[in-house]
């Protein structure tokens, strides 16, 4: 990625067309499904998508983030392209824990299913380790 490349975050609805569009290319590529270790993405009307673009709309990552209640919500799934990777997670962290902090007046749980090798990541974020599997760690932080 071009380091003059600008990223936009967009926030689409679970069940909006133009979420299919945007990544429905990715999430049936059998790379990408391989990233997620074999998981499928899942989405509902539960769901709210931060989405990575670059300046000529390609994809460069997402985070779905379902709306438990108005209390909790929850990180299943996400993806980033291998070009600057950690920094495209950490924009789209980034803006999920922004957009929390200005409009709530109540804290809320976010909780996160990391991928083992992305626990640092979290970590600098703020989220902390509440249970460990083998291939991903149960993190959570209050926003």
């Amino acid at each position: 990625m071009e380091e003059d490349t600008t990223i936009e975050i967009l926030k689409i609805q679970g069940q909006d067309k133009i979420l299919y569009q945007l990544v429905a290319p990715l999430i049936m590529n059998p790379d990408v499904l391989r990233y997620n270790n074999g998981y499928p993405f899942k989405t509902s009307e539960n769901f709210q998508w931060y989405i990575a673009v670059s300046k000529s709309q390609n994809v460069l990552g997402f985070i779905p983030l379902e709306m438990r209640n108005k209390k909790k919500c929850i990180i299943n799934n996400y993806f980033a392209t291998d070009d600057c990777h950690d920094n495209i997670l950490s924009l789209l962290l980034h803006e999920i824990i922004c957009d929390f902090q200005h409009a709530r007046n109540s804290s809320i749980l976010l909780t996160a299913i990391v991928q083992t090798q992305h626990q640092a990541l979290f970590k600098t974020l703020g989220f902390k380790v509440i249970q460990h599997w083998k291939l991903y760690q149960k993190m959570q932080k209050e926003v």
